[in-house]
């Protein structure tokens, strides 16, 4: 019988928030293998369009998703990972795709963020679409990141506390 050893390398993509060189977010949520051919694949979902309200998971080779090659005249990563904890929102879709996978994430955890946290803030209604200083949309992607630091810290402490508790011990029959 075959044991893990005797597998091929998985290739494994880091879990987090990846952009697409075309400008799309996504969530890796971990490297899975193919039944089939036993490639490592990456799985991972959008954040955008129906990807905001749970979308459909996906999957593409690990080597693919992680790959560098000459795409729109450059040479660049098909996917580029990005730091949530530096992310600084500016538009609607970075913004949106933030809290998608942060609530993911701690779904993932067993935390509800509304509950533990509070509801990530509204996005306005108000802008007159002229451009001011001060614009509401700044004050909302200042809300977001204010937001995404109280979450990124529900997580962490989640995550500790879920690591600090003892196994759960079956009667002795």
């Amino acid at each position: 019988m075959a044991s893990d050893n005797d597998l091929p390398p998985l290739h494994a993509t880091r879990p987090g928030l990846y952009r697409h060189y075309k400008g799309g977010w996504y969530e890796v949520i971990d490297t899975v293998r193919c039944s089939e051919t036993l490639q490592g694949m990456t799985l991972y979902r959008a954040l955008y369009g129906d990807g905001l309200k749970g979308g459909g998971l996906w999957v593409r080779p690990s080597t693919m998703f992680n790959e560098t090659a000459v795409f729109v005249g450059r040479e660049q990563p098909r996917f580029r990972r990005v730091g949530v904890a530096d992310l600084q929102p500016s538009d609607l879709p970075t913004a949106q795709a933030l809290i998608a996978h942060l609530q993911g994430r701690a779904q993932r955890a067993g935390l509800d963020l509304t509950r533990a946290l509070r509801t990530p803030p509204p996005e306005p209604t108000t802008c007159c679409g002229r451009g001011c200083n001060g614009c509401v949309w700044e004050g909302y992607y200042n809300a977001v990141r204010y937001w995404a630091d109280d979450a990124l810290e529900a997580i962490a402490q989640a995550s500790t506390t879920q690591t600090d508790r003892p196994a759960p011990t079956t009667p002795a029959g």
